[in-house]
């Protein structure tokens, strides 16, 4: 998959997340989420689409601080305020993006995001 490609896909995949759509349409049928710092994992798409939507409600003050698009791959670092220790700490976290033809076929959450909950 050609760098253009994926950046459209990741694209039209956040495009319909911020319009609040059903963005499990840009996942493959054996989609997976895996919380590295749990081991945690999350399949199919309807099952990823709900535990992201879960995730977010909790995460406040989101920033997306670096956002890489490669041949099939991303790579989205960003971080959000640290509501769990009530601190003005930040959480950093990164998240890997597989992409298989037009869709998301794997996602990896590196970072302690896993203290929130979902």
């Amino acid at each position: 998959m050609s760098h253009e490609w994926t950046q459209r896909a990741i694209d039209r995949y956040f495009v319909i997340m911020g319009r609040g759509g059903d963005f499990a349409d840009c996942y493959t049928t054996d989609v997976t989420w895996i919380t590295s710092d749990t081991g945690e994992r999350i399949h199919g798409p309807n099952a990823v689409r709900d535990y992201i939507v879960a995730l977010h409600a909790n995460m406040v003050d989101m920033q997306t601080r670096r956002f890489l698009v490669g041949d099939g791959s991303v790579y989205l670092e960003g971080d959000c305020a640290d509501t769990f220790t009530r601190t003005s700490n930040r959480i950093s976290y990164c998240v890997a993006y597989d992409m298989k033809d037009d869709l998301i076929s794997a996602m990896r959450c590196y970072g302690p995001i896993a203290r929130f909950p979902s």
